[in-house]
């Protein structure tokens, strides 16, 4: 797939990002290609003048961990929990600014570490309509990802600026069957232009709703073992959130089992130098 040159003016937030060698980065080129969106994006509430930019916006990579790095990531985030809550503690009926209701959540400081920039290129590119998550169908190579830091460490120089830094990641584990978010904006003074994210033990279903016109909004289904992340007018401009509900938490009118989910959030450190026109509301 060609270069996107679709941008609205949130993406100046990005500044046309560069890695450490002044060369322009290959972030600014991704997009969701389109018979990835025909399987897991419901736009049909979304103008079509419109479908190029929030593919543009919100990337999705089906099948972006093998087996093994799910149950690898799953494991390292379980320790977490424990280590961070103890082994029996309840889950949380309400999260504090009450977006969040029955999770478990915690830091993973120690995942944050800097990572190499030798790191190869991914085996599933988004910003290619042929491509798949087999790295047989891609002349690239995939580091060996066999811990948490590793994985942390790949994502990054997989798909974003190497001039980036980062918030540690947050581990939220939400409770089968009554886990869940309700619409919001990440905070806008605690992080930058994009959220990021693996979905680990069950698919779910996120529902995204524009701020300023609520009749707008779109769905995506987030398989287990995804990677995703939302940047510029769909991180700035859309609430995003998973149905509380149980016969809410549904997909092109089919329901979508809520089994415990467990997602690994990253998002890059807010910068001043790169984010002087953005939104000064905070959610």
């Amino acid at each position: 797939m060609a270069a996107r040159t679709i941008f609205t003016s949130t993406s100046s937030f990005n500044n046309e990002p560069l890695d450490k060698d002044g060369t322009l980065h290959r972030y600014t080129t991704l997009a969701t290609p389109a018979e990835i969106a025909s399987t897991h994006f419901d736009l049909s509430h979304i103008p079509t003048s419109e479908h190029a930019q929030i593919l543009h916006d919100f990337i999705l990579v089906p099948e972006y961990l093998t087996s093994d790095e799910h149950d690898m990531m799953v494991k390292g985030a379980t320790l977490k929990l424990k280590r961070a809550l103890g082994k029996q503690v309840r889950y949380e009926d309400g999260h504090f600014d009450g977006v969040i209701t029955r999770y478990r959540e915690c830091s993973a400081g120690d995942w944050s570490s800097p990572f190499s920039t030798t790191t190869t290129s991914p085996s599933s590119d988004p910003s290619s309509s042929s491509s798949s998550s087999s790295s047989s169908n891609t002349s690239y190579t995939r580091k060996e990802r066999t811990t948490p830091r590793e994985m942390m460490d790949a994502i990054k120089s997989e798909f974003f600026p190497s001039t980036w830094t980062w918030v540690s990641p947050h581990i939220l584990e939400l409770e089968a069957g009554q886990g869940g978010i309700k619409p919001h904006v990440d905070h806008l003074d605690a992080s930058g232009s994009v959220v990021a994210g693996l979905c680990l033990g069950s698919s779910a279903v996120m529902e995204l709703i524009h701020q300023d016109d609520p009749q707008k909004w779109f769905r995506v289904l987030l398989p287990k073992r995804c990677f995703y992340f939302q940047r510029d007018s769909v991180r700035y401009s859309y609430k995003h959130g998973i149905p509380i509900e149980a016969e809410d938490h549904q997909f092109r009118g089919t329901v979508v089992p809520k089994e415990k989910r467990i997602s690994i959030m990253l998002r890059n450190a807010l910068d001043p130098s790169l984010h002087t026109n953005r939104p000064s509301t905070i959610y």
